[in-house]
């Protein structure tokens, strides 16, 4: 690594937010009589709000740790028996157990009973704690858990062994000659466990299963089990109480655990940790939520400028449930001192959700098909949404220019640092409006990001006074198409009723299924579209609407559309191909809002990307989406003048192919991003 990568390692690492907290109990967290302070409880619920993720380690077994930490207003995982036992906090399920043979136990336990004469001893299990006959009281934990007998019974597994009354140098030899692991977590106390029975494998294993590497780790600890954990987290806390050998190896020793070392740590941790600061001096802190139900709706929905259909609250547990296997969200909110300020989704892949959201697609024409394909082998984040071809990142309305500018930076430059963190190679933001676009380019501005025009979507405003008004703006010949397609539906004597989605999904499934089939689409299915609308009908509900049209009381087509305040997102469509065309695509699509736009206070209809020729034929308007690569380890090989050349070319290529058909004409000259930012 040349001096140059070292420095840029040492910023990065500087610069990190943690993402999660582990922390032992007793001596640590626990006061002296072993009570959690109100002042912890805060603190762990403050940390639990801004999205850290919060582990507990002890050597306690886990039914003596759960009533201690049940009330802690926190928590992930606890770690238990030293590192044996990993169980979920909400669902009290144990994930992981690491036990040693009850025959190794006792083993282990004769052999220092007959070289430690007085030295007594007790096996954690899974369900109790086994005790020698001299073990003391005052260490028996849960009265009704402990059974006391001469040896180590044979069958269920030992978590721990513990020995009182042994010189430690004779117990690590005990343990060598055995091949299990010693520890102590008190004067005067050995543990021993199984290899890998340990609080630093433990944590490691969680931070597997979360996706989180261990440089965004704040580990705190008092005693000697605690080390492994410590030295292995980004950051090692030792409480001024800690065993000697504790404070020399922690990076920062705070006040004891009898003054809420920990507690008025992690108050500050939090409070620096999550907030970004400005030039301009607005300071933002971002929390970030590992799934859909912990995003609390009423902030989230609270953004309403900027904001589409797509960002609403419900879709997030929409596409939450779409996430494929090999995919994790993230939603991030970026507050200021007035409350919700913007918001962001993130996700991160290891291979493409879609064809149309792969790398080698998206990139196409911009780098080499080889770096475009190396791109896509690694993993890759999308911020800003991943479906509907639509991103969006929605801010609070009315906040000021360099408050858009604070909230978009600090939500980027988390962004920035999950994509680091998830090994990815490329950070992409897709289907932005052209202004977004320059907001998350300028936030990234230090990693030369690059912003290429990527779709462009289709809005037809609904606003006018009379469908009389709609027509006239039209040019002649096509005013007459649309007098035609309305007269040939209404002449077909097909009824058009407005249902909720719930009550129609298996009516609508088959009918776009079939449109699906229709134009090649092998991979969708019957089945596919029950599960789509079925979610969308479980989360949407309040938001959307179909429009079914009937011949004689037989489902002929259809329009599934949401609603977000004044605007209509109509993209979804689905026929019966057994019956004659009557103009329904058009009828249900386009015709309908506009006659019924302004009495509903409808100022617009999206229709989404693709079809130009039939939407801006008849009046809607295209609207340019652009995309915003990012390299998250090196910029992208791509020259700023290859950039205007791929926009040039693209930006040429709809002017020619669609832009005879925009009523009005079409200014492509304005769609070229460099226009935009000057």
């Amino acid at each position: 690594m040349t001096a140059a990568e070292v420095e840029q390692a040492t910023d990065r690492r500087a610069a990190l937010v943690p993402a999660l907290v582990a922390m032992d109990l007793d001596g640590t967290l626990l006061r002296s009589d072993g009570t959690l302070s109100g002042g912890s409880v805060a603190a762990l619920t403050s940390a639990a709000a801004t999205g850290l993720r919060v582990v507990f380690a002890t050597a306690r077994p886990v039914w003596a740790a759960v009533p201690v930490v049940r009330d802690a207003g926190a928590g992930d995982y606890l770690i238990s028996s030293n590192g044996a036992v990993v169980s979920e906090m909400a669902s009290g399920r144990v994930v992981r157990t690491t036990a040693m043979p009850a025959s190794v136990a006792g083993a282990v336990a004769a052999a220092l009973a007959v070289r430690c004469p007085e030295a007594v001893w007790a096996a954690d299990r899974v369900a109790d704690r086994i005790v020698s006959p001299s073990w003391p009281d005052l260490l028996a934990s849960t009265a009704e858990r402990v059974v006391r007998a001469e040896h180590v019974p044979p069958g269920a597994g030992v978590l721990c062994l513990m020995v009182v009354g042994c010189p430690a140098e004779l117990g690590h030899e005990v343990a060598r000659e055995f091949g299990v692991g010693c520890t102590s977590s008190s004067a005067g106390l050995l543990e021993f466990s199984a290899p890998g029975a340990d609080k630093r494998s433990a944590l490691l294993w969680v931070l597997e299963r979360l996706g989180l590497p261990a440089d965004r780790v704040v580990a705190y600890g008092d005693a000697p089990n605690d080390l492994a954990m410590l030295g292995v987290a980004g950051t090692s806390v030792a409480v001024g109480n800690a065993h000697e050998d504790v404070r020399r190896a922690a990076g920062v020793v705070v006040a004891s655990n009898d003054e809420d070392g920990v507690a008025r740590h992690l108050e500050e941790l939090t409070r620096q940790a999550r907030t970004r600061r400005t030039p301009e001096g607005l300071s933002m802190i971002v929390s970030a939520y590992g799934s859909a139900p912990e995003v609390p709706a009423a902030d989230w929905d609270s953004l309403r400028d900027r904001a589409t259909t797509y960002s609403a609250s419900g879709w997030l547990g929409v596409r939450e449930e779409e996430l494929p296997g090999s995919g994790a969200g993230r939603h991030l909110v970026a507050r200021d001192a007035h409350g919700p300020a913007a918001g962001m989704e993130t996700y991160a892949f290891t291979e493409p959700p879609h064809r149309l959201y792969a790398p080698t697609f998206l990139l196409e024409g911009l780098v080499d098909d080889d770096r475009a394909a190396a791109y896509e082998r690694e993993p890759f984040v999308f911020g800003a949404g991943w479906s509907e071809f639509r991103g969006q990142i929605p801010v609070r309305p009315g906040l000021s220019e360099a408050g858009r500018a604070a909230a978009v930076g600090a939500l980027a430059a988390d962004t920035l640092a999950w994509a680091a963190d998830r090994q990815a190679h490329l950070l992409s933001y897709l289907y932005l409006p052209l202004e977004q676009a320059l907001d998350v380019a300028r936030a990234h501005a230090d990693a030369e990001p690059v912003v290429v025009l990527q779709d462009v979507e289709n809005v037809l405003r609904t606003d006018w006074a009379d469908f009389s008004d709609y027509l006239a703006w039209l040019p002649r010949n096509r005013r007459t198409r649309v007098r035609r397609e309305l007269r040939d539906f209404e002449e077909s004597g097909r009824k058009v009723r407005e249902c909720a989605l719930a009550e129609v999904v298996d009516v609508i499934a088959p009918l776009n299924n079939a449109l699906m089939q229709k134009y090649g689409h092998t991979w969708f299915s019957l089945e596919r579209a029950l599960a789509v609308y079925d979610r969308q009908a479980r989360h949407l509900s309040a938001d959307s609407s179909v429009l079914l049209v009937e011949d004689e009381g037989r489902p002929a087509a259809f329009a599934l559309r949401y609603r977000r305040d004044d605007r209509l997102y109509s993209r979804v469509v689905g026929f019966d191909y057994d019956l004659p065309n009557r103009s329904d695509y058009f009828n249900i699509l386009m015709y309908d809002a506009v006659r019924n736009g302004a009495e509903r206070g409808i100022a617009e209809i999206n229709l989404g990307v693709g079809t130009y020729e039939a939407k801006l034929g008849r009046g809607a308007l295209p609207v340019p989406l652009y995309s915003v690569f990012v390299g998250v380890r090196e910029p992208l090989p791509v020259t700023a003048q290859a950039v205007r050349a791929h926009n040039r070319r693209k930006v040429t290529a709809f002017a020619e192919e669609s832009g005879r058909f925009v009523v009005g004409g079409l200014d492509v000259e304005a769609w070229m991003p460099e226009r935009g930012s000057e």
